[in-house]
């Protein structure tokens, strides 16, 4: 047969239209399964399986088409047909081709709109969580070491630009031992992968399990058994994490190679020490006595250092306990900045090109000089290295914040919790900033998130509340919240709500038994701003009874404890802002004005916006205290026109602002702030 012969035959026994109408059809069958399937967690081996059927069946459907015809008899095989004449199949595939086109368009938006809840398909399949390992010995130290070599294989991968890996906050959540619902941690932690293992630690020699789930289909996607010495420890997780980047099909630049590939330290006690230590700061906001916390992970340092006096990373976690020891007051002597800044220096000198030691640096330049300009530069350098790293993001939104950029601290905030969405840090941080721009509906959203995501600790219903009745002035549901968890105690942020709480319904006997049933000395306020020593509120509690006697004592004695901080920390703004409303409950007017004019003088709103604006209502406040209405009020709207903790409930309901309540302009000034 000759070839044009050959085509000719092709096209009268339709083969052309039926590849047409196949490629059509077939092509609108793989849409949908593709984008409709995973919607219902059909395993991925199944959905490709689907698809290759479709494949295969198109040379088929050719060999049907050239073998048979079709007749207004049915179909026939072509050697019983009369192929003199021509035959043509009328109309049919047209419409194949039509409907085969309106059904591939519909599941392709069918797929990507009924699961809205799910993140990109392309960053799906780049996102992984490292859960912790599980130890195959009763031995503690064991047990700690399983989760330093998961902590290690974790911060490797986070090392990966093109991966989103969660951070180490979240995931040791999900401890071993437990039965684990992969799909569901994968929709918590909003990730496709995860990786999970054991470890078996014998003398000196090592068997590390690992294996890659895919958390949409609990299909298991890679596994390894890694049995060498305990010398190849830092080797093994080298691989490990590399092996999952090439699973996973993300780039991994020379350079990050050769950061996952680089051995932290030469001494695996030293290491071990060294993770210790990480975990305490790196969950200190969770700690009961934070300060103690810090001091014991500060001994585990030294002692780190002491066996391995390069340890870079080791210097880097000093540095930033002793920042948080200073930065807040919980030690703020001038040898924590020194302390902070040796280490800053040292881990430097080690390694001048480490993203990680200058993210130390921006730490101490933000929390121990409040050099913010020099901080952001810091971590401009430190960025490259650090694409997963949550605490950068949490320092970007602090020093952002500060300076009047919310847009970009509410982006740092928004990233941090996007990588660690059960972190307390971010996500309390991310409300908060919503709370100060007034935004209380999605500070309350960020609370709800939360608690979706899986998580359930009192603080978290704590704040939503906090945040219901911030911008309703619906006190309920705090209520609510503190009956529920009477126990719980956050920073000292609950005992003064339910101090006041007590007090707005005039029971003052039960106002001072929440006092004296707290063992701290001092408290945050309300709203987590100023520190207060517990004589203010016993203060506050005698001046609302109208006892003169014991209010004017517990101020005093308010007074001598933030004279004795100052000598500590001199031209503290906040404390100085605190003892100027001191002085205006002991009637000393021109000294809590000059006081309080000196703090803003201090911290001007100019230099950062959060501290400024915490420090100008302490001279509203004095203001308020001293008689001095107009000179209140016009400090209030200088407030209101600016980010801060000024909102509706607090006016509308605090007894801070009774003095004002009832005069004309200071209702606008509420009225203007309540719920639209």
């Amino acid at each position: 047969m000759k070839i044009e012969n050959f085509f000719a035959e092709l096209k009268r026994r339709n083969v052309y239209k039926v590849a047409v109408a196949y490629i059509v059809a077939g092509w609108a069958l793989a849409q949908g399964v593709a984008q409709v399937l995973p919607v219902f967690n059909i395993p991925n081996g199944l959905i490709r399986l689907f698809v290759v059927l479709i494949i295969i069946g198109f040379p088929i459907a050719l060999i049907f088409a050239w073998a048979f015809e079709i007749t207004p008899q049915g179909i026939k095989r072509a050697q019983d047909v009369d192929l003199s004449k021509p035959h043509t199949i009328h109309g049919p595939w047209i419409y194949i081709v039509l409907v085969g086109a309106a059904v591939s368009i519909s599941l392709f938006f069918l797929g990507r709109y009924t699961a809205p809840n799910r993140i990109t398909s392309a960053d799906e399949n780049k996102s992984i969580a490292v859960l912790p390992f599980a130890t195959l010995s009763d031995d503690r130290n064991d047990a700690y070491f399983a989760d330093g070599v998961q902590d290690q294989i974790l911060t490797n991968l986070a090392k990966v630009s093109d991966l989103r890996v969660i951070s180490h906050t979240s995931v040791r959540q999900y401890k071993t031992g437990a039965e684990r619902n992969m799909r569901e941690i994968g929709r918590q932690l909003g990730v496709g992968y995860i990786m999970e293992g054991s470890v078996q630690r014998a003398r000196n020699r090592l068997r590390i399990n690992a294996e890659l789930i895919d958390a949409r289909t609990d299909a298991h996607i890679w596994a390894e058994t890694y049995d060498r010495t305990a010398a190849d420890l830092f080797a093994i997780q080298s691989e490990l994490a590399q092996s999952i980047v090439t699973q996973l099909k993300a780039k991994l630049s020379p350079q990050q190679k050769a950061e996952i590939e680089e051995r932290p330290t030469q001494d695996l006690d030293a290491f071990e020490l060294y993770l210790q230590a990480k975990t305490i700061i790196d969950s200190y906001i969770n700690a009961t006595d934070v300060r103690a916390a810090l001091l014991e992970a500060l001994k585990s340092l030294d002692e780190a250092i002491k066996r391995d006096p390069n340890f870079v990373s080791a210097y880097c976690y000093v540095a930033r306990a002793n920042a948080l020891l200073y930065f807040f007051d919980l030690d703020p002597t001038p040898e924590r900045i020194t302390l902070a800044k040796n280490a800053v220096n040292n881990a430097l000198r080690l390694r001048p090109d480490s993203a990680e030691a200058h993210f130390a640096r921006a730490d101490y330049l933000f929390r121990c000089l409040r050099d913010y300009d020099r901080a952001l530069e810091e971590l401009a350098i430190a960025r490259p290295g650090l694409p997963n790293s949550s605490p950068f993001f949490i320092l970007s939104g602090y020093i952002n914040r500060r300076r009047n950029n919310f847009p970009q601290a509410e982006r740092d905030f928004s990233t941090a919790f996007a990588i660690d969405p059960r972190n307390p840090n971010a996500y309390n941080l991310l409300a908060d900033t919503y709370v100060l721009e007034r935004r209380l509906p999605e500070a309350v959203h960020v609370a709800d998130n939360v608690l979706a995501a899986g998580e359930t600790v009192p603080i978290v219903y704590f704040r939503r509340a906090l945040s219901i009745q911030s911008g309703t002035g619906d006190i309920g549901p705090l209520r609510d919240v503190l009956a529920k968890y009477p126990d719980m105690e956050f920073a000292g942020g609950q005992t003064p709500n339910r101090v006041w709480i007590a007090m707005l319904d005039h029971d003052f006997a039960r106002a001072e038994k929440f006092l004296a049933d707290s063992p701290r000395k001092d408290f945050q306020d309300i709203d987590f701003s100023f520190y207060f020593p517990k004589s203010w509120y016993e203060g506050m509690i005698a001046r609302e009874k109208g006892d003169g006697a014991k209010a004017t004592a517990a101020f005093q004695e308010c007074r001598e404890i933030l004279v004795q901080r100052l000598v500590v920390k001199p031209e503290h703004a906040r404390t100085i802002a605190v003892l100027a409303q001191v002085d205006a409950n002991l009637g000393q007017k021109d000294l809590a004005v000059s006081e309080a004019q000196h703090a803003i003088d201090l911290m001007p709103t100019s230099r950062d916006i959060y501290d400024g604006a915490l420090v100008l209502e302490g001279l509203a406040q004095v203001y308020t205290w001293t008689g001095d209405r107009d000179r209140a009020i016009e400090t209030l709207q200088k407030l209101v026109a600016m980010p801060g903790y000024t909102n509706y409930g607090r006016l509308k309901l605090h007894p801070l602002w009774a003095p004002l309540r009832g005069d004309p302009k200071f209702e606008n000034i509420i009225t203007s702030l309540g719920p639209n």
